[in-house]
């Protein structure tokens, strides 16, 4: 399909109106024309111009703004350049030719059958919609760290690093923890009853000869019995007499039968083919996915806590004992499920078996084996890897099938076809211990051919394994039944167990951490016994957290001494032997100093003249001059101990000298020993020159600069320690400091102090020399760097000798006036909790004195009183009706006068309230009777009874509808016994009239 481009097309001429509405019947041409009717002209729009400018045979108007604008030649109009300079007129692609006479014959039999006609369109009101409540857009920023790699070209950041290391950290915790509950579940009674009862009884027979060949179980055999009276006594004691006789005879009674290798081979041989055909592999076992985005991360968590679980998405799930008890019935599960079950079959038997798991973490690294795959590639990958050995596996029963054909009607099998079988089943796997003896033919049932799916096809080495104590040779024997069928005799076999290869890698399978769990729930970490000739780290390193050097430091704040700091063997505590319930073993001892041990490098011995370069990069004798560091340099007098023939791609080979490495010295710049203070000597020349290494922004420019001006690499020069000196600075006169060109002084050492001057590393002295008017300088004792900057580290001031008591006693004397300013801060601050606290403390009271007479039944605040209702009808009304349960929130509205609300009079000497104002009695033109406003343009009088009453308008005679400028405000303090009340009147200075709040 070719490309789209852009491009101007060709606009046909607009018709007119009585091209439009008059309709054309050239099919028909006997016929009459039908009169058609012409609505009149409507005023073209907007939308007229973009159909127009979209479908040119849409356009009904000749005014169209769009053909009017292309059509137009004016270079002044704006858009001229625009259409003309931008879009170019392309051909159209290459399509099949076709009649052109014929297609405009269709194209004007297709108009004839239109007819085109304005038509009103009614214009229906837009309802006016109102929102009700107001529109939230709720933002929220995720703080979360994205796991997987950006492949950015600055690469992770340090938090992101740590958080990949913590990542993996947590998940060998989690992965230990979930080994441990399954090795748990092993030990079951139940679990290991139920496989013992699918063994058949001629496996029960290979576990009896195995415990009378390993000692465990003596068997007294009755002697022959012999006939006396027999005829042909004499034959038989010759026939006897040939025999090898009574020192012939095979073993002592309780000895272990060694003749053919440990037995414990040629019983775990017979189990692994049992189990293989035995177990059935249903599920996926545990595999390492690898970092997703956080978009796929949580679209995965979610589908595995809201859809139904998936075992081909997620993985297998046995959520308990009794689910894992019927994987043990059936025989079926993932094949990590299937070694755990081989595992508890064993320890059924008596034997110590542990389980063996090769934990498969999220890594700490950044490459891309530990970045998840695409989710299609990913499930492109598993179904052909799936089908591939399916398809496999069919083919092979059915060519089987084929060349065995199984008779029909004739009974069992014979022993020796069931023999036959047994070898071909065993010659599969990786076995060792040959034991021609065929008496141990062994009676397997078949099981029905598979079907369905091959799980996990693309990890080529197993997760889970066992390993077998034998109680012979005291050493464990590893076992894999289900994926390799290795029993592992040797260290070749041992070292098959270990992922290696691109397939391996593809499948991101690696090995970490390898742990076996015995049946007392302790653990070990057995890495190095499946490592490659047990070195260790091996191919361990990347994937297991290394040993760090941690360092000790001692009171002043040195080190004091460095200590190496094993995380994994700080997991490994909570499961380790040690503890009096599970004390350390011989077996364990010995484990340890043999198999366990990791073992040292090899050296390669090279022979004079074989070297290769190799060699010279890691030997501690020679040196080539390529492979020395930046900051390494040969010293002048360093002569070449011999000569390296360096074979390169061409036919020529060349020769390159070889130093010694006592010759090569260390070298550092002169700012670096400037820092340590030394300094080069005069008139030395640096034993080597480097490119600088700019760690600032203005050293960066300084050099880009003089590149700029030289036209050349700017190099700097580097020194040995031989060639610098120590920087003794001259003393002082007079009392004055030198200072460098910042105004500071350089202290990086002790020695770097002037002779009469003294350091005085305290905190605000530069402004007590300040006050005193005392010379000094700065002391800069180190430099920081960060965001391209380097931050000199000021500590103190020097000074000189004479005004060092003097300085010193100005600074006790502020640090006394600094504590006591502290003091006093603190002071104040407690005063002032101590003063909120106090008047609290005298509201409370103030309330309780003014309302705390007042009872709980009694209503302070009434609504709804009519006029005339006595106090005993308002006692008797309903709660909430003004009554003397009081007036509930929702019709007070949670405190404030709700809105409608009128207030009416209250009874009573004691419900007088503080916030509410009451009328005095002196007031010149009020009158005996109050009028209570209704709202509804009627009032009715109420006698005036008591001292108080609530939101009540006085009515007066000459201005009844008077605006106060000013509120009195009167409070009531409680009543005496004797009757007598003090009142506090605040009293404004206007003289107007007061209204009631």
């Amino acid at each position: 399909m070719p490309p789209y481009v852009p491009r101007k097309r060709v606009r046909d001429k607009s018709p007119t109106p009585e091209e439009i509405h008059t309709p054309k019947d050239k099919k028909n041409k006997g016929k009459a024309k039908a009169k058609a009717v012409i609505a009149p002209r409507r005023k073209p729009t907007l939308f007229d111009d973009l159909d127009a400018s979209s479908t040119p045979r849409s356009s009904t108007l000749n005014g169209s703004t769009a053909r009017v604008i292309d059509d137009s030649q004016d270079d002044d109009s704006s858009l001229t350049s625009l259409s003309d300079a931008e879009f170019e007129d392309v051909p159209p692609p290459k399509r099949l030719k076709l009649d052109t006479h014929t297609a405009e014959e269709e194209e004007d039999e297709e108009d004839e059958d239109i007819e085109f006609e304005d038509v009103e369109v009614p214009q229906s009101a837009v309802p006016d919609v109102q929102v009700s409540g107001d529109l939230e857009l709720t933002l929220t920023r995720d703080t979360r760290i994205n796991m997987a790699n950006a492949l950015g070209k600055k690469g992770p950041s340090k938090q992101e690093r740590k958080v990949r290391v913590s990542a993996h950290c947590i998940h060998v915790q989690l992965l230990m923890w979930h080994n441990a509950i399954r090795n748990a579940w092993l030990c079951d009674p139940e679990v290991q009853g139920t496989l013992l009862s699918h063994i058949p009884p001629r496996l029960w027979e290979e576990v009896d000869r195995w415990r009378r060949n390993s000692g465990l179980e003596v068997v007294v055999e009755e002697p022959p019995k012999q006939n006396k009276g027999a005829r042909g006594k004499g034959k038989a004691r010759g026939r006897q007499s040939r025999d090898w006789g009574e020192a012939a005879q095979r073993l002592e009674k309780g000895v272990v039968d060694m003749s053919h290798g440990d037995p414990l081979f040629r019983l775990m041989k017979a189990f692994t083919a049992w189990w293989k055909q035995r177990f059935s592999v249903t599920a996926p076992g545990l595999r390492k996915i690898g970092y997703m985005s956080l978009e796929r991360l949580d679209r995965f968590t979610k589908a595995y806590k809201q859809d139904d679980h998936d075992p081909e998405r997620f993985g297998e799930r046995i959520r308990n004992l009794d689910e894992f008890r019927k994987c043990a019935q059936e025989c079926t599960g993932s094949r990590d499920v299937g070694a755990q079950l081989f595992t508890a079959l064993l320890r059924g038997l008596g034997l110590g078996a542990r389980l063996v798991a090769n934990l498969q973490p999220l890594g700490f690294g950044w490459n891309k084996l530990e970045e998840a795959e695409p989710e299609k590639e990913l499930n492109k990958v598993t179904q052909t890897l799936e089908q591939k050995p399916a398809k496999a596996a069919q083919s092979k029963v059915a060519a089987s099938r084929a060349a065995k054909p199984a008779a029909r009607g004739r009974g069992r099998p014979s022993r020796a076809a069931k023999a036959k079988d047994l070898e071909e089943e065993a010659s599969d796997s990786e076995l060792v211990g040959d034991d021609s003896n065929n008496d141990s033919v062994i009676d397997i049932p078949l099981p029905p051919p598979r079907r369905g799916r091959v799980y996990d096809s693309d990890l080529e080495f197993p997760h889970y394994w066992t390993e077998v104590l034998s109680p012979v040779t005291s050493k464990y024997l590893a076992v894999d039944p289900i994926v390799k069928s290795v029993i592992a005799t040797n260290r070749e076999l041992v070292g098959s167990l270990e992922p290696r290869g691109a397939k391996a890698d593809k499948a991101k399978q690696v090995m970490a951490y390898v742990v076996g769990y015995s049946a007392d729930g302790t653990a070990k970490d057995v890495t190095v016994r499946y490592l490659k000739k047990q070195l260790f780290p091996g191919r361990a390193k990347g994937s297991r957290m290394p040993v760090e050097k941690t360092a000790v430091y001692d009171r002043n704040g040195k080190v004091k001494r460095y200590e190496l700091y094993d995380w994994f063997k700080s997991v490994m505590k909570g499961y380790a032997r040690g503890e009096k319930d599970h004390p350390f073993t011989e077996v364990d001892d010995e484990e340890d100093s043999t198999d366990l041990k990791p073992a040292t490098a090899e050296k390669k011995e090279f022979k004079e003249g074989e070297e290769t370069l190799q060699y010279y990069k890691q030997s501690r004798e020679f040196v080539l001059e390529r492979h020395l560091k930046r900051e390494e340099a040969l010293l002048p007098r360093a002569k070449p101990v011999k000569t390296f023939k360096n074979k390169g791609k061409g036919a020529q080979t060349q020769e390159e000298p070889v130093y010694s490495r006592k010759d090569v010295v260390q070298v550092k710049s002169a700012e670096t020993w400037h820092k340590q203070g030394r300094a080069p000597l005069d008139g030395e020349q640096p034993l080597k020159r480097v490119p600088y290494r700019a760690a600032t922004t203005n050293r960066r420019r300084e050099i880009a600069e003089a590149e700029l001006a030289t036209g050349a690499k700017v190099l700097q020069g580097l020194y040995s320690f031989d060639q610098t000196a120590w920087i003794i600075p001259p003393p002082i006169r007079n009392g004055i400091i030198p200072k460098n060109e910042y105004g500071n002084i350089d202290l990086f050492v002790e020695h770097m102090c002037p002779e009469g001057a003294v350091h005085v590393p305290y905190r605000g002295t530069a402004r007590v020399c300040k006050r005193l008017g005392i010379d000094y300088a700065e002391a800069v004792v180190d430099f920081e760097f960060g965001h391209r900057m380097a931050v000199p580290v000021i500590q103190g001031v020097v000074v000189a000798e004479e005004y060092h008591d003097q300085v010193m006693e100005e600074l006790a004397k502020d640090e006394a006036e600094k504590g006591r300013k502290e003091d006093e801060k603190r002071r104040k601050a407690a005063l002032a909790m101590w003063r909120k606290f106090m008047m609290g403390m005298r509201i409370v009271e103030r309330i309780k004195q003014d309302y705390g007479h007042i009872r709980e039944d009694e209503a302070v605040f009434r609504k709804g009183v009519r006029p005339g209702d006595s106090d005993a009808d308002m006692d008797d009304a309903p709660e909430g009706a003004g009554g003397g349960g009081g007036v509930s929130d929702e019709d007070m509205g949670g405190g404030f006068l709700p809105e409608g609300y009128e207030s009416e009079g209250e009874k009573g000497d004691n419900t007088t309230s503080a916030f509410f104002p009451v009328v005095d009695e002196h007031d010149d033109g009020m009158d005996d009777t109050l009028e209570v406003d209704h709202g509804e343009g009627g009032a009715s009088k109420l006698p005036a009874r008591g001292k108080s009453v609530m939101s009540t308008k006085p009515k007066r005679k000459t201005a009844p509808k008077a605006k106060a400028s000013s509120s009195r405000r009167r409070r009531r303090r409680k009543v005496d016994s004797s009757g007598d009340e003090d009142e506090d009147v605040d009293e404004c200075p206007d003289s107007g009239d007061a209204d009631d709040e």
